[in-house]
């Protein structure tokens, strides 16, 4: 396939450098077909590498701009080019995305991303946080749906000890970086606090941050953490691509992920291997929002808005221009070419613009009329999670360029990591953690002012 997996060019003469973590089997062949025709229709050559996911593309992408020679665009949330953005280094890219509007409805995320006016993501889709369980083990065991921690720890502890199951009680990440440190910061935002440790000074002014990060709750949430890793698999060995592996293999009965994306991956796995046991795992799996703590209502959960992820284009790159033409080309052709995007990693994504899920061109997608399971968890996830369990809470919204900046350190995963391999313990995290988040909102002021 020309192009992709080029062994990391670095773009030039023409060449569009993409590095995307938007990458599986049926990602790889969408890939190689649009290049192709695009290739053929503008003579502009592509170099598509796979990034990696959340935790491995950062290291890439700053060896690439500290060489002076960036790629001319990535996927990613928006946060993790937060300090790229601040320093000027994004190119705006509201041409693209008012193409993109004509042919698939406006953006449901609110538009710009910090730029006032300006948009710098094209958006592709949201990450919505939720709990997904395996409802055949949960009606087998007379389990019920979750409200609170402690209801998933006593089922994961039902599960765990039962005869009837090979599933562990819950899949807990606990790799140093990506899924644990998400789940960490969800869980805080479930307790009632900020996911990221740091509030407003003054909540009505909102021009000031500052350390917010009670050691009660917060002991309160790692200890959690340390008891769920009892009944899981090795924590250490669950990452983002890990939990999906390990749910399709039916490894556990409860995590926590993003929109359908297990039911997604189930799914299509079942289609590719004409595995009925695997499309019952997948008609199994069911979304809701994730349990609060104890006394905490979900109207005071402090998940703010979802993470958009989506197409970044770097302005100090060699062929900014040339990229734009790309995603326009591809996502501005047909809602049909743009549903295509989705099929590829079905149930991963809730779409940006307004018009895709609705579509007939979404909706009878092979997977989905084979799974209609999916599509109907997909529009639970927008209508019920989105709709009624974020934005609650006012002084939650800390949007600034400072609170992008400390959502890409790292320290939050590793003390989650700390715990439950007991290289600490969890009094000994926190405090290691609350010196890391002291340092990094610091920094973030000095950088950004």
């Amino acid at each position: 396939m020309a192009g992709c997996l080029g062994g990391g060019g670095d773009g030039g003469d023409g060449e569009v450098h993409f590095i995307t973590d938007y990458y599986n089997d049926s990602w790889e062949a969408l890939w190689g077909d649009l290049e192709s025709q695009f290739e053929d229709e503008t003579d502009i050559q592509m170099n598509i590498e796979e990034g990696g996911m959340s935790g491995t593309q950062e290291g890439r992408l700053a060896q690439l701009i500290q060489s002076g020679n960036p790629p001319d665009a990535n996927t990613s949330t928006f946060d993790q080019v937060a300090d790229i953005w601040a320093t000027d280094q994004l190119e705006p890219v509201d041409d693209v995305v008012s193409s993109i509007e004509e042919v698939n409805g406006e953006l449901s995320t609110g538009g710009a991303f910090l730029g006032g006016d300006t948009i710098y993501q094209i958006p592709h889709g949201v990450y919505i946080s939720n709990f997904q369980y395996r409802a055949d083990i949960y009606d087998d065991l007379g389990l019920e749906e979750p409200e609170t921690f402690q209801d998933i720890l006593d089922n994961a502890r039902a599960i765990d000890e039962s005869d009837e199951h090979d599933a562990r009680g819950y899949g807990l990440a606990g790799m140093p970086t990506g899924k644990s440190q998400d789940e960490f910061q969800v869980l805080l935002a479930s307790a009632g606090l900020s996911g990221l440790g740091v509030r407003w000074s003054d909540p009505e002014a909102r021009d000031e941050l500052e350390v917010y990060f009670p050691e009660e709750e917060v002991t309160m949430v790692l200890q959690f953490m340390k008891d769920l890793s009892q009944y899981s698999p090795d924590p250490t060995s669950i990452g983002w691509a890990e939990s999906l592996g390990g749910w399709v293999q039916g490894q556990y009965a409860q995590c926590y992920h993003l929109n359908a994306w297990p039911v997604g991956v189930t799914a299509q796995t079942a289609e590719a291997q004409d595995s009925d046991a695997l499309r019952g795992l997948a008609e199994a799996t069911q979304i809701m929002a994730y349990p609060t703590w104890e006394g905490i209502d979900k109207d005071e959960n402090w998940l703010s808005a979802p993470a958009p992820d989506g197409y970044h284009i770097f302005a100090n790159a060699e062929n900014t221009s040339d990229a734009k033409e790309w995603f326009e080309w591809v996502y501005a052709d047909s809602m049909e070419q743009t549903v295509s995007f989705y099929a590829a990693d079905p149930g991963r994504f809730l779409p940006s613009y307004t018009d895709v899920l609705s579509s007939d061109a979404f909706q009878n997608q092979d997977i989905m009329q084979a799974h209609p399971h999916l599509l109907e968890k997909l529009q639970y996830v927008q209508d019920e999670i989105w709709a009624n369990h974020y934005g609650s809470v006012d002084e939650a919204n800390i949007s600034s360029p400072e609170a992008l900046y400390m959502q890409r350190q790292w320290f939050y995963g590793e003390m989650v990591n700390r715990v439950v391999t007991n290289s600490n313990t969890v009094q000994e995290a926190y405090e290691w953690g609350r010196g890391k988040l002291e340092e990094a909102l610091a920094d973030a002021k000095e950088q950004f002012g």
